[in-house]
């Protein structure tokens, strides 16, 4: 997560653990709990050990992106939020916050400078 002003000036970010690293992280370091892959919904209750695992991992990023949603909402009062990469659509239809999703957002942004030069 990076936060930029209204300038483009980089002000700092967070680094922190994806989804799917969560998930081999939770199998590698424990004994016996399996290796699962991310599941497009999110489980009401942990009421066995895969939901349990998908509960976890889930809501624990959910969680830690709200968090920090809320504190910079907290100092800057207009934020805009803007979610992109492989997980963008799970976490557009599961995070609270109004946010823009821009699943590619990269490569629109790389086909556009493309398309740039090719015009010049």
């Amino acid at each position: 997560m990076d936060l930029l002003n209204e300038f483009g000036e980089y002000y700092g970010g967070v680094i922190s653990p994806g989804i799917e690293m969560r998930y081999k992280a939770v199998h590698h370091f424990t004994a016996k709990l399996p290796l699962l892959h991310k599941s497009d919904k999110l489980p009401p209750l942990g009421n066995s050990t895969e939901n349990a695992i998908h509960r976890g991992i889930l809501n624990g990023v959910i969680q830690e992106i709200e968090g920090v949603i809320d504190q910079y909402n907290r100092k800057y009062q207009k934020l805009t939020v803007v979610l992109t990469g492989g997980d963008t659509i799970f976490l557009a239809k599961n995070l609270k916050s109004s946010i823009f999703a821009v699943p590619n957002f990269l490569l629109e942004g790389l086909n556009s400078i493309l398309i740039h030069n090719i015009d010049e």
